[in-house]
């Protein structure tokens, strides 16, 4: 039934229309009064009969929303970082600006160009732009904070943060290529694994993560793409370069742990077997061998020391936790780049001093790094439990594994550093 207002709503309406047109003179018929009130009768029994099934329809639904927009979220123009934080920080404070997202101005700015086409989104409604989802994304990086806690700060749902890092991440990664319990690892947590070669400078020039925690590096190596190729001896090598001082062809190689296979162009140190100890020579092998792989740590140490998120556990999906490790290597790639040309002092990614070095007498100098990862191992390579190592015969093949090996032995030794002997 209609309301009481209502219904003396419409005879209100209706009397003012009739002494209107009395006032007029042409007053309507008793026929025309009489359709006037049908009329009126039956729109106002359509929209009573609308409205009940609007309320029925709201009572039938299990859950209300109570709003479309949180109110904490309505105010992100006024209060998120990007509208606040970041435009002070980018004006008066560079150097807050890379603390903040680990990445200078300049930098974000080529980095939004490249990315934009590809995390920028197109809606009626106001969506998130293209340079708040890469602050999101880096901050996220860079502080390893949880998506709650950016959140509150950029004034963003968690859905989407989550969001907006996921697809970002796998927009930098892709942008720059180089070309549950399977995950649970020895130290009793589960992870993915991270496979990588870096060059002299600590880029990372091959990265392929996925791989499960519990595998070993021998085969996480055997099984990536990369490995797969440099088994088959496919990856188009450059010819081996004729050394005068030892009169004999020496390839170019690779340097890696006991854990990975002896190879032509794959140096690992000697190991002592179970009845025989190292040779002098072999030691001086593996210190230098050691000194080498010792910028493969370091890259890693700076990778970790700057992007603090994978310093510590992540709720994160397996494509989302690919996606972070990947985008972090090619972010690492990036600054390194684009500091290439620049004199030592003007460096923020990698200053002087970042990482280890040796003085002219052959004393370590640890990097800074490792003071910023105060519980990182010394080392990234594991320790891990000495085999003998049974080699056929190599005097027959000088492209025999073992025989290079000991080529560059030889080297080693004929160009020693003064200070080598001290550690045997």
């Amino acid at each position: 039934m209609a309301s009481r207002p209502n219904i003396l709503k419409i005879v209100k309406y209706y009397c003012l229309l009739n002494a209107e047109l009395d006032r007029q003179g042409r007053p309507l018929s008793e026929w025309k009064r009489s359709s006037l009130k049908r009329i009126i009768a039956y729109n106002l029994y359509k929209r009573l009969v609308s409205h009940a099934k609007l309320r029925a329809a709201l009572l039938s639904r299990r859950r209300i929303r109570r709003w479309h927009v949180r109110p904490i979220f309505r105010d992100r123009k006024l209060y998120g970082a990007w509208f606040t934080l970041i435009p002070i920080m980018r004006q008066s404070d560079p150097e807050e600006f890379y603390r903040f997202l680990r990445m200078t101005p300049a930098c974000f700015d080529w980095l939004l160009n490249k990315v934009q086409p590809y995390i920028q989104k197109k809606s009626n409604r106001v969506s998130v732009s293209a340079g708040e989802r890469l602050a999101v994304t880096l901050r996220y990086l860079a502080s390893g904070d949880s998506q709650t806690s950016l959140s509150y700060l950029f004034r963003l749902s968690n859905q989407a943060i989550s969001k907006i890092v996921t697809e970002t991440t796998a927009a930098i990664w892709y942008k720059f290529p180089m070309r549950g319990s399977e995950f649970y690892n020895y130290k009793g947590t589960h992870s993915i694994i991270l496979f990588a070669v870096a060059d002299a400078k600590y880029k990372f020039i091959v990265a392929d993560a996925g791989a499960r925690g519990r595998e070993g590096d021998s085969g996480v190596f055997s099984r990536s793409d990369f490995g797969k190729l440099f088994l088959d001896q496919k990856l188009a090598l450059p010819p081996s370069v004729y050394n005068h001082t030892l009169k004999c062809y020496l390839p170019y190689v690779f340097v890696g742990d006991g854990a990975f296979p002896l190879n032509e162009h794959l140096l690992k140190p000697y190991e002592p077997g179970k009845k025989k100890d190292l040779k002098d020579e072999e030691v001086i092998f593996n210190y230098r061998l050691s000194r080498a792989r010792r910028v493969v740590e370091n890259s890693f140490g700076i990778l970790s020391a700057r992007f603090r998120i994978l310093r510590h556990n992540s709720i994160a999906s397996e494509t989302l936790a690919q996606n972070i490790i990947l985008s972090t290597c090619a972010l690492h790639n990036l600054h390194l780049i684009r500091e290439d040309s620049l004199p030592p002092q003007k460096k923020v990614y990698l200053p002087p001093g970042f990482t280890d070095s040796y003085r002219s007498n052959g004393v370590f100098k640890a990097g800074r790094w490792r003071k910023k990862v105060p519980t990182l191992e010394n080392t990234i390579f594991r320790n891990l439990m000495n085999a003998e190592e049974s080699c056929p015969s190599a005097d027959s093949d000088p492209h025999h594994p073992a025989l290079v090996r000991d080529n560059f032995m030889d080297l080693f030794l004929v160009k020693s550093l003064p200070w080598q002997w001290k550690h045997l």
